[in-house]
């Protein structure tokens, strides 16, 4: 849910249109994606079979070249998952510099800028196994300190782990077979930092939201989000 990404925009006030489905974007579910498509997967999400521009993709009915978040190079970026249905396995982000939002990013540029989870070199966060079937996740992940950019693309992947199938070492258990493959996209930008810190622009309040001031903090604006029933 945060950074906001392509398919779930609308939760956060912005113009874009409303995918109800937005929890669905699973390379066009299990048997399209392995046995239609063999294992690919569009870059954000959609069915690997599905003719260009894809929904989720540049020129798509939800990729709109919209910012949603603003960064500064080498910041340590907060991230927000919900799941409404706990399967396990893993979490993985990429970033591609593409500047061009009317051009999809290609799985080449992704692959060339793991983002890791913080204070480590690690870019899979796994989710503990005595997670609850309904689940918010929230984690850090560093930018790369060279990286600017009028508009990045992060690309989100969940790699599930309930599938039974046959280990490495030649054994069979849940965890071992072909995974459920859930992604999506969030459009970004990454601005210089100023002397290690971001600069003040960066917290822009989304001039298509609605926030709230709660009573007991008058200090503090929050914004209104449509989260999952």
């Amino acid at each position: 849910m945060d950074p906001p990404a392509r398919n779930s925009m609308w939760r956060f006030g912005f113009p874009t249109p409303v995918n109800y489905n937005d929890n669905e974007l699973f390379c066009g579910g299990y048997a399209v994606q392995w046995e239609q498509n063999q294992g690919k997967c569009g870059v954000c999400g959609d069915a690997y079979s599905v003719s260009e521009p894809r929904p989720h993709e540049a020129g798509g009915q939800y990729a709109k070249g919209i910012i949603g978040r603003r960064y500064a190079m080498g910041q340590e970026v907060d991230v927000e998952v919900e799941l409404t249905a706990n399967h396990w396995g893993r979490f993985e982000m990429f970033l591609c510099p593409n500047n061009n939002p009317k051009y999809e990013a290609t799985q080449s540029c992704f692959d060339r800028y793991p983002l890791y989870v913080s204070g480590t070199r690690e870019v899979r966060f796994l989710i503990p196994t005595e997670t609850k079937k309904k689940a918010i996740f929230r984690y850090k992940v560093r930018l790369p300190p060279y990286v600017t950019c009028s508009q990045c693309v992060l690309q989100w992947t969940y790699y599930t782990g309930n599938m039974w199938g046959v280990c490495a070492n030649g054994t069979e258990a849940v965890g071992c077979g072909r995974p459920e493959t859930f992604r999506n996209c969030a459009d970004i930008s990454i601005v210089t930092s100023t002397a290690g810190l971001p600069p003040f622009f960066i917290d822009v309040l989304n001039p298509f939201a609605l926030y709230f001031r709660d009573a007991r903090v008058p200090s503090k604006i929050s914004q209104l989000v449509i989260r999952y029933i």
